[in-house]
């Protein structure tokens, strides 16, 4: 952050009042990731917000209250995101949304860790490049060693090479490669912050 700006007020969970504003951020950075067939804007922040689990993010906020940011976490608990049927249906009713849940089954998750993954980091467009990501991170380390993980844990698409670069100046380290995602997908990087 520069000079007179305010750091973000970080929180652990979503506030019931900011799940709508949560679930469309994370939506729009991660909806491809998160379905294998298109969704509009409406629907997948429906489902975001249907299947999200609130404890399971962190979230960066103005002054006056404003999202700016957002964090997903997983653990050997879960992520940020119920992989049950549930909010398929919600979105969808009962017979085209387990339909639509079962092609998830195709989904590979990253392997088993002990460490906490940052299951996804997004920020406002007009927010970027203020020390958003960064205090979200910080706050994830902070979460991370009361809870005695050793490490924080990020995968990254192989080529998204922007992210790789900002993960790797906030002190990741890449450890290998690993087929995740969609089975279509291009590899993950996968990048390690020991704590």
């Amino acid at each position: 952050m520069t000079g007179s700006q305010t750091p973000p007020r970080i929180l652990r969970g979503i506030p019931p009042e900011l799940r709508g504003a949560a679930a469309a951020l994370y939506w729009r950075h991660f909806g491809a990731q998160i379905l294998p067939w298109p969704a509009g804007p409406r629907q997948g922040a429906a489902l975001v917000r249907a299947a999200m689990r609130p404890q399971g993010a962190l979230v960066a906020l103005s002054p006056s209250g404003r999202l700016l940011g957002i964090a997903g976490l997983r653990d050997a608990g879960g992520g940020f995101l119920d992989p049950g049927h549930g909010g398929f249906v919600a979105v969808w009713g009962p017979v085209r949304g387990r339909l639509r849940h079962l092609a998830t089954g195709l989904y590979r998750p990253g392997a088993e860790t002990a460490d906490l993954v940052l299951d996804g980091i997004a920020v406002l467009p007009q927010w970027r490049g203020r020390g958003i990501a960064r205090a979200l991170v910080e706050a994830a380390a902070a979460h991370a060693r009361r809870q005695g993980h050793p490490a924080l844990r990020a995968e990254v698409q192989a080529g998204n090479r922007a992210g790789l670069a900002a993960w790797r100046a906030m002190g990741f380290q890449p450890q290998d490669r690993q087929r995740l995602g969609w089975p279509w997908s291009a590899p993950a990087h996968v990048l390690r912050l020991p704590l």
